[in-house]
């Protein structure tokens, strides 16, 4: 398994997201709200003919409101959306996730930097909203 990673910024935090599991990243653009929608869709962005789901990632993971610029669109599993960050930081290899961590959307934390980032579990987020949305 390919230790590198999407290295994102979401509410003053650092995550994660295995490059495997992540398409492509984009501007935020113009995301059309979804009445009846879960707490974490902020709604859905036509990108470039398909319409996506635009997961915020500061309410999976119960931070405080962010201000998300960009989406990192990503697919596991046969499910695809576009989660809401508030930047990219780069593209790296990260050392291998050690540290526990209390979410059940991180596969765990790693130290880089000096700064713990989480390593986010992408099936995990995308199955939880659509998980939430089911009717």
């Amino acid at each position: 398994m390919s230790r590198l990673h999407v290295r994102v910024r979401v509410a003053d935090e650092h995550y994660a997201l295995a490059v495997g599991d992540v398409l492509e990243v984009a501007e935020l653009g113009d995301v059309t709200p979804v009445p009846g929608a879960g707490a974490a869709v902020l709604g859905v962005r036509n990108l470039r003919g398909q319409v996506l789901p635009v997961v915020d990632l500061a309410t999976v993971f119960e931070l405080p409101p962010a201000q998300p610029q960009r989406i990192v669109i990503a697919e596991r599993g046969g499910l695809r959306a576009g989660l809401a960050v508030d930047a990219v930081v780069g593209v790296e290899e990260l050392p291998e996730a050690s540290e526990k961590v209390d979410s059940r959307h991180l596969a765990g934390g790693a130290l880089a930097d000096g700064a713990l980032v989480g390593v986010v579990d992408v099936g995990s987020v995308l199955a939880a909203v659509v998980e939430s949305n089911a009717p």
